[in-house]
């Protein structure tokens, strides 16, 4: 049985949302963080998961993106608000765990 996660993404800031599901949150976790900053140069460096929900369905996951992708912004704030009041980064040990692993390869 299969968990898809619809996640909201945002910048240090918290001027810009991105949402967005997947099937396995901690390999989008590390795309996030290995993701060159030159990439996002022109836009926003969208690198915190501070919102998901968990679906067993496909269909479920879609549904729910669209309808939070339709959100105002104040809307979207109010949902992080109530389930994550201090804007934490739901997935910061990924983050962790991967400057040390390359913090050895450093001359």
């Amino acid at each position: 049985m299969s968990n898809f996660i619809v996640y909201i993404l945002t910048d240090n800031n918290r001027r810009h949302f991105e949402i967005n599901f997947t099937s396995n949150i901690l390999s989008t976790v590390l795309e996030l963080q290995q993701t060159n900053s030159f990439i996002f140069q022109q836009g926003a460096n969208l690198n915190r998961i501070i919102y998901s929900e968990a679906f067993t369905e496909l269909s479920c996951a879609k549904k729910r993106m669209n309808e939070l992708q339709h959100f105002t912004h104040m809307q979207i704030e109010r949902i992080i608000r109530k389930n994550n009041p201090n804007w934490n980064n739901l997935y910061p040990q990924q983050q962790q765990s991967y400057i040390k692993r390359n913090s050895s390869y450093a001359a």
